[in-house]
């Protein structure tokens, strides 16, 4: 009789815990569901709004008038790039991706660059150095600035040393033939005359937010970091830029 009971009572928990067993992958079907579902409505909301373009400012900020520009003044998309010439990934994208730019987009008059003083590797020290000595450059023969954007970067020095001085800064301009008076240039940057335009840079930085360098704008929208180095996803936002610009 005892054992009767016993294997009642065992089929009873049996039939108890299978119930609860199915109750329980219910449970997980429906929860596994709904979150199928969220995760789809996630993909459908990021494929409608398309990829991250990052920021949108309003260009007004960047003051346009007071930077070093190059290219047609007539163009409908306007680059702008932060940068520090103390910073190698700076370095990078004047070698690897401004020629490219300069040949596809910048020659034919679709973009016009422009540039802003970042001095984020060493702001108290040589980083403003260079800054001041690319707005003294500037300031005497702006079509001159890039011939030495361009000497700076092919002649940048560790980021951990201060290699940036006023002695080496003329002397990368004169040996680039930097149409420039040398001896003025030199006074500029030893008398901080152009400290202000630096320090206005500054204030843009500050206003905007911008994180490091290089940063890139086109038309006001912040390029994503993982596209700035990418060159075809710069192609795909000029492109764009340009076609709403021409709305």
């Amino acid at each position: 009789m005892a054992s009767m009971n016993e294997n009642k009572k065992r089929k009873h928990q049996q039939q108890v815990k299978a119930s609860e067993t199915k109750k329980i992958q219910r449970l997980m079907g429906w929860t596994l569901a709904i979150i199928a579902v969220v995760c789809l409505a996630f993909i459908a909301f990021n494929a409608a709004s398309g990829p991250d373009t990052g920021k949108m400012v309003d260009t007004k900020e960047f003051h346009y008038d007071k930077q070093p520009a190059l290219g047609a003044q007539s163009a409908p998309v306007k680059m702008v790039e932060f940068a520090d010439f103390k910073c190698p990934a700076c370095r990078q994208f004047e070698q690897v991706i401004i020629p490219q730019l300069k040949k596809d987009f910048v020659d034919n008059g679709t973009v016009q660059l422009y540039f802003i003083n970042y001095p984020i590797i060493s702001p108290d020290a040589d980083s403003r150095t260079a800054a001041m000595a690319g707005e003294a450059v500037f300031h005497q023969n702006p079509a001159e600035f890039w011939k030495f954007y361009e000497a700076v970067y092919a002649h940048q020095g560790d980021e951990h040393v201060n290699w940036a001085t006023a002695d080496f800064l003329v002397q990368v301009a004169r040996q680039s033939n930097v149409a420039v008076d040398y001896e003025k240039l030199k006074k500029d940057i030893d008398s901080n005359t152009f400290a202000q335009d630096v320090r206005d840079d500054e204030a843009i930085v500050g206003k905007l937010g911008v994180g490091g360098t290089p940063t890139i704008y086109i038309n006001g929208i912040e390029v994503p970091v993982n596209d700035t180095f990418n060159y075809e996803a710069l192609k795909e936002a000029i492109v764009k830029a340009k076609g709403e610009t021409a709305k």
